[in-house]
C-alpha cells in the first residue's frame, strides 16, 4: 500500500504538467502586480518631477523678478546724477554672481544703453526675438499691456534656458524735475531693466530628481514584486504545486496522499476537501474491494451451489431410471410370485393342519403375499399418472406407508410409535401421492437418527375455525416427530426449497421435501416444520376434510 508523502516535501509532478514559469499563476500574479507598480512609480516620479519643477520655477521667477527690481533700485540714484559709470559698475557687479546671464538697460526705444557685456551697448534688440516676443505682442510694448507678464524663458546660444524678467523704469516726478536731465511729463516709460539668469541649476535638478525617482521607483517595484513573489510562491504556488502532486498522486491510484490543512483560508479549505475526498475514497474503495470480495465468493457459492443442484439432477434422473427399472423388476417378479403362492397353496392343501409343514407353508404364503403387496405398492408409486383425488381414509394410507419401510434396515433401532384418535374424517387425496409424501418423511426421519430413535406419528382432528361449517370445514392434521439431530435454525426457512438438503452429497438430491410441498398445497393443505438443532424435527400436514355429507355421497 502506498504511504503519503511528507508535508514539506515537494510533490512530484507528472511530467505533462511540469511546472513552467510563464504558466505559472504565482509567475503571472507577480507580473501583473510590478507592472502596475511600475506605471504607478512612473507616474509618481513623474507627478514628483512636474511639482519639483514647478517649485523651483516658481521660486527662480521670485528671485529672478526681485533681482531685477534690486537692479532698476540700486541704479536708480546713479541715472538721476547721470553717473552712467556707477551704472555700468553696478550692473557688471551683479552680472558676475553665479548664474546671471545677462544684466541690461533699454531706453524707450529698445537700444541697450547699459549692459555687462560691452558688445550689446548701441544695439538694437529685435522685437519678434525669442527673447522679446512673449512681451511685445504686435505694435503694442509691455507698458500697453493691461497686465504684462514680467517674466519669460527662452534658449540661450549654447542650448541652456534662460528666466528673464523685465522691469519698467517709470518717468517719476524725481526724473522731470532733475536739474541733471529733465524729461517731459507726459512721456510715462523711460526705460526697462532685464535681468537674465540661467535655469541648468534648475534643469539639473528636476533632471537628477526625475531619474533619483525614476530610479527608486524601479528599485522599490524590484524589491515589491520579489517579496510579493517570495509570498505567492510560499502561501499561493507552493500550496497549488502540493495540491495538484496530490491529484496525481490519486489519479495514479495513490489514496492515501495527505494534505497539510493547518491555513485558514481557501487554499486551506481545498486541502481540508482533498483529505476528506481521499478519506472517502478510500472508504468507497475498501468497500469496493470488500464488495469484490464478497461477489467473488457469492458467485464462487453460487457456482459450487449450482454443480451441486446439478449433480443432484443427475442423481435425480438416475434415481429416475432406477424406479423405472425397479417398476420393471418388480413387473417381472410377479409371476414367479405368482407361481410360489399357486404351489404353496397346493402344498398346504396335502399337509394336515397343525402339523410343521403346514405351519411353514402359512408362513410362507403370507411372506410372499407380502410381497406382493410391496411390488403393487411400488408399481403402483412408479406408475406415472395423472392424480386421481378419492375420497379416502387418510389413516389407512399412512399405515401403509409404515408398512413398506418399517422392516428396512434404517428402520431397525427406531421405534416408530402410532397415535391416531378415531373416528377421523374423510379426505379427498390421491393415495399414490400421499403414499409419496408419508414415505419421504418417514425416510428422512429414520436418516435423521442414525443411531436409533422415537418416531412418533399422530393423526388428530382439528375443530373448524368458525362457527359456519361453509366458512372453515373440518381439518385432519398429521405430525412427525423424531428425535433427531434437528434442523439448524438458518435452514428452517430453506428447508422446502428446491435442490436445498443438509445431507452429504451422495445421499439426499434436496428435492423429496419440496415435491411433498408441492402435493400437499395441490390438496389445499398446509405443510409446516418445527425445530431445534439437537432436540429433533416435527414436520406437520393439515388436509381439509370432508363433510359427513360430501363423504356420505
Amino acid at each position: 500500500m502506498a504511504t503519503a508523502a511528507p508535508e514539506d516535501a515537494e510533490p512530484v509532478i507528472a511530467p505533462r504538467a511540469a511546472w513552467r514559469p510563464r504558466a505559472s499563476l504565482g509567475w503571472r500574479l507577480t507580473l501583473m502586480l510590478g507592472a502596475l507598480l511600475l506605471v504607478v512609480g512612473l507616474a509618481s516620479a513623474g507627478l514628483t518631477a512636474w511639482r519639483l519643477r514647478s517649485m523651483l520655477m516658481t521660486e527662480a521667477r521670485s528671485s529672478v523678478i526681485r533681482l531685477a527690481e534690486v537692479v532698476r533700485r540700486g541704479t536708480r540714484n546713479s541715472m538721476l546724477r547721470s553717473h552712467g559709470e556707477d551704472v555700468l559698475a553696478t550692473i557688471r557687479d551683479i552680472a558676475t554672481l553665479e548664474g546671471i546671464e545677462h544684466v541690461r538697460i533699454f531706453n524707450k526705444d529698445g537700444e541697450i544703453v547699459h549692459s555687462a557685456n560691452r558688445s550689446e551697448v548701441g544695439t538694437k534688440v529685435d522685437m519678434a526675438a525669442e527673447a522679446c516676443i512673449q512681451c511685445h505682442i504686435g505694435e503694442r510694448t509691455a507698458s500697453e499691456i493691461r497686465e504684462p507678464r514680467r517674466w519669460r524663458t527662452f534658449d540661450a546660444p549654447d542650448g541652456s534656458r534662460v528666466l528673464a524678467s523685465t522691469t519698467e523704469i517709470r518717468n517719476e516726478p524725481s526724473c522731470w524735475t532733475a536739474d541733471c536731465h529733465a524729461h517731459e511729463q507726459s512721456q510715462s516709460l523711460l526705460g526697462v531693466v532685464d535681468v537674465g539668469v540661467s535655469l541648468r541649476d534648475v534643469d539639473a535638478r528636476v533632471a537628477q530628481s526625475a531619474t533619483s525617482a525614476f530610479v527608486f521607483g524601479l528599485l522599490a517595484t524590484l524589491v515589491v514584486c520579489t517579496l510579493v513573489g517570495v509570498g505567492v510562491f510560499r502561501f499561493v504556488t507552493r500550496p497549488l504545486r502540493r495540491l495538484v502532486g496530490g491529484m496525481h498522486r490519486v489519479s495514479r491510484g495513490d489514496l492515501d496522499s495527505h494534505l497539510p490543512a493547518d491555513r485558514r483560508d481557501e487554499l486551506g479549505d481545498a486541502a481540508r476537501s482533498f483529505n476528506a475526498m481521499t478519506a472517502e475514497l478510500r472508504v468507497a474503495r475498501t468497500e469496493l474491494e470488500l464488495w469484490t470480495q464478497t461477489l467473488e465468493q457469492q458467485v464462487e457459492q453460487r457456482t459450487k451451489q449450482l454443480q451441486a443442484a446439478q449433480a443432484q439432477v443427475v442423481r435425480a434422473e438416475k434415481l429416475s431410471s432406477l424406479g423405472v427399472l425397479a417398476a420393471g423388476v418388480a413387473h417381472e417378479l410377479n409371476s414367479p410370485l405368482t407361481g410360489i403362492l399357486t404351489f404353496a397353496h397346493l402344498l398346504l392343501q396335502r399337509n394336515a393342519k397343525g402339523s410343521q409343514e403346514y405351519e411353514d407353508l402359512e408362513v410362507i404364503i403370507s411372506e410372499t403375499n407380502r410381497c406382493a403387496a410391496i411390488i403393487r405398492q411400488l408399481l403402483d408409486m412408479a406408475r406415472d399418472r395423472a392424480p386421481q383425488r378419492k375420497t379416502q381414509d387418510i389413516v389407512s394410507v399412512l399405515r401403509r406407508a409404515v408398512a413398506l419401510v418399517e422392516n428396512q434396515s434404517i428402520f431397525h433401532d427406531v421405534n416408530i410409535r402410532t397415535e391416531f384418535e378415531p373416528d377421523l374424517p374423510l379426505v379427498s387425496c390421491d393415495d399414490s401421492q400421499m403414499e409419496q409424501v408419508f414415505l419421504n418423511l418417514l425416510i428422512n426421519a429414520a436418516e435423521a437418527m442414525p443411531g436409533g430413535g422415537r418416531l412418533t406419528i399422530r393423526a388428530r382432528r382439528l375443530p373448524a375455525a368458525d362457527t359456519e361449517a361453509d366458512a372453515a370445514p373440518e381439518r385432519v392434521e398429521l405430525s412427525f416427530q423424531d428425535t433427531g439431530i434437528g434442523i439448524p435454525e438458518e435452514a428452517i426457512g430453506r428447508v422446502f426449497d428446491p435442490f436445498f438438503t443438509l445431507k452429504e452429497v451422495g445421499k439426499g438430491t434436496g428435492l423429496g421435501l419440496s415435491v411433498s410441498y408441492g402435493i400437499i398445497e395441490n390438496h389445499g393443505g398446509s405443510f409446516g416444520v418445527d425445530s431445534k438443532l439437537g432436540q429433533g424435527a416435527t414436520f406437520t400436514i393439515v388436509l381439509p376434510a370432508l363433510r359427513q355429507e360430501t363423504a356420505a355421497r
